[in-house]
C-alpha cells in the first residue's frame, strides 16, 4: 500500500478560532486500543471514580477476545480509572435503535460516570455520544469497532424522533480509538459499508453547493469539502484491498472516515457528507425499523443510493440544458397532503408525517422568502456545483471493485423495487435539507416519470415502468 498516502490525523489543524474541534485526541494504528488507558489519563479532567463501558450485545473480536471485555479489563487494571462497569445497550426488534428510550436508559445506567468509554460501530457511537451530552460531566472515547460509517469523530447523532432519522447535535467525543487489529477482524460487509459511506463524498458536496448557491444554506465552506474529497482517489484505489484486510488500507479508511466526521463537526451540519443519498438511505432504515426487520448497513444503502443521486443530478442537468429553467415553489396546501401520503403506510397515527412536514415546511418557508413563487435558475450555478460530482459509473464501478452492493437488489438484505421507488421519489420530504432531488421537485422534473426514467438508468424496474 506504499501508493496509497494516507491522510494526517492531528484533527486539531483543522481547528480555527471560530471553528474548534471538541476531539482532542486520535489514535488510528496497530495496538491503539492497548493505549486506551493512557489517552484517558490524558483527557480526563478529574480522577475516574466510575468508568463505564458501554456497547451492544454483539460481540466485536480482537485476537480472539471480546473487545469490551478487553477494554473493560484493560481499564480495570490501570491506574487512576476508578470503579469499571459495563453497561449494555437494549436491542429492539430489527437490532439496537438510536431512540429516545434506548438512550434514556443507558444514560440512566451510566449516571455518575465520569469517564464512559463507548465500544461499537455507528448506531452504538451516536447512543453514547447522546448519552454524554445528556449526562454532560463524563469524559468520552469511542472506541471504533469497524469501518462502518464516518459519524464516530463528530458532535452529532443520528436519532430516531417519532420514527423520524434526525441528525441531532449532541456532543463530539473527547477521544477516538481505531485499532488496525480490531477494525481488520470486523464483519467485512461491515467494513465495506464504510466505502459505501465515504461515496457521499462525490455527490453530498454538490447538494450542499446548490443549496448554497441557491440561499438554502449558509453554511457552505470549501476548505471542508476539500480535507475528505482530496483523498478520494485514495480511497478508491484501497477499498479493494479491505477484502485483504490490508493494514494500510484499514488505516486509510479510519482516517478519512475520521476526517469526514471531523468536517461535519466543523461545518455545524452534516451537509458536507450526507445529501439526497442519505436522505434515500434514511428512508429504507424506517421503513424496516416500522416493520420490525433489519435494514441494511446504513454505509453500504448511501452507496447504492450515491449511484442514484448521481443520475438525478444528470437528470436534472439534462433538462436544464434542454431548456428548463423556471422553479415554482408549491403551496403548504398542495404539500403536507403529499408528506401525509409519502409516510402513511409506515404510520398510520401521522405521527411520522408530521414530524417529517416540520422539517418540509421549514425548508418550503425558507425558499419562498428567497425566491418568492417561482424564480428563474441560473444554468451557471448548476454547472459550479456538478463539478463536485463524480459520474454515476464511476461510483458504481468503485463499489463493484471493492465488494461492496452497487444496485439496491444487492444490499444485504435486498430493497426490492417498489420499496427502491418509494424512498428516492419522497427522500425530499422527510427533513429540513435542500438537495437535487428538492431542485427537481422545484423545476418540475420530478414527476412519476422522471422519477422512473431514473430508476431505468439504475438498473431498476419500478411500477411505473
Amino acid at each position: 500500500m506504499a501508493d496509497v498516502p494516507g491522510p494526517a490525523f492531528d484533527v486539531q489543524r483543522y481547528a480555527t478560532p471560530g471553528r474548534p474541534v471538541g476531539l482532542r485526541a486520535v489514535d488510528i494504528g496497530a495496538d491503539a486500543v492497548l493505549r486506551l488507558p493512557a489517552m484517558i489519563r490524558a483527557i480526563a479532567t478529574a480522577p475516574a471514580g466510575r468508568t463505564v463501558v458501554l456497547s451492544d450485545a454483539v460481540p466485536k473480536k480482537r485476537l480472539g477476545e471480546e473487545a469490551a471485555a478487553l477494554v473493560t479489563s484493560l481499564l480495570s487494571g490501570a491506574s487512576g480509572a476508578g470503579d469499571v462497569h459495563r453497561v449494555t445497550v437494549a436491542e429492539g426488534a430489527g437490532g439496537v435503535h438510536a431512540d429516545e428510550r434506548t438512550v434514556a436508559a443507558a444514560a440512566a445506567a451510566a449516571t455518575g460516570a465520569s469517564v464512559i468509554v463507548t465500544v461499537g460501530s455507528g448506531t452504538v457511537a451516536d447512543i453514547g455520544k447522546a448519552v454524554t451530552s445528556r449526562l454532560r460531566e463524563p469524559a468520552h472515547v469511542v472506541v471504533q469497532t469497524a469501518l462502518s460509517v464516518n459519524g464516530y469523530a463528530d458532535d452529532q447523532s443520528v436519532l430516531l424522533i417519532d420514527g423520524v432519522k434526525r441528525t441531532t447535535p449532541t456532543r463530539w467525543p473527547d477521544g477516538l480509538i481505531a485499532d488496525t487489529q480490531l477494525l481488520a477482524e470486523a464483519p467485512l460487509p461491515l467494513n465495506l459499508a464504510g466505502v459505501g459511506d465515504l461515496l457521499a463524498m462525490f455527490t453530498a458536496p454538490a447538494d450542499w453547493r446548490i443549496a448554497w448557491l441557491l440561499g438554502m444554506d449558509d453554511r457552505y465552506a470549501e476548505d471542508v469539502v476539500a480535507m475528505v474529497r482530496e483523498h478520494g482517489p485514495a480511497v478508491l484505489r484501497a477499498a479493494p484491498l479491505l477484502r485483504e484486510a490490508d493494514a494500510g488500507a484499514i488505516e486509510l479508511m479510519a482516517k478519512t472516515l475520521t476526517l469526514s466526521g471531523v468536517g461535519m463537526g466543523l461545518a455545524g451540519t452534516t451537509a458536507p457528507a450526507s445529501g439526497a443519498e442519505h436522505t434515500v438511505s434514511h428512508l429504507l432504515e424506517m421503513a424496516a425499523a416500522r416493520q420490525g426487520r433489519r435494514s441494511a448497513y446504513h454505509g453500504a444503502q448511501v452507496g447504492a443510493a450515491a449511484v442514484l443521486a448521481a443520475l438525478v443530478w444528470r437528470h436534472v442537468r439534462q433538462r436544464v440544458r434542454a431548456g428548463v429553467r423556471l422553479m415554482r415553489c408549491p403551496s403548504e396546501d398542495q404539500m403536507r397532503p403529499a408528506v401525509r401520503q409519502a409516510f402513511s403506510s409506515l404510520d398510520p397515527s401521522g405521527a411520522m408525517a408530521e414530524e417529517c412536514w416540520r422539517g418540509y415546511q421549514r425548508k418550503l418557508a425558507r425558499w419562498r422568502e428567497r425566491h418568492g413563487d417561482a424564480d428563474q435558475l441560473d444554468p451557471a450555478h448548476l454547472d459550479d456545483a456538478a463539478r463536485l460530482l463524480e459520474e454515476p459509473a464511476v461510483l458504481r464501478a468503485a463499489l463493484r471493485r471493492s465488494g461492496a452492493p452497487a444496485r439496491m437488489a444487492q444490499l444485504d438484505p435486498p430493497v426490492d423495487a417498489q420499496t427502491a421507488r418509494w424512498a428516492l421519489a419522497n427522500c425530499h420530504l422527510m427533513r429540513d435539507r435542500f438537495t437535487v432531488v428538492d431542485l427537481a421537485c422545484l423545476l418540475g422534473v420530478w414527476e412519476p416519470a422522471d422519477v422512473d426514467a431514473v430508476l431505468a438508468a439504475a438498473g431498476i424496474a419500478g411500477p411505473g415502468l
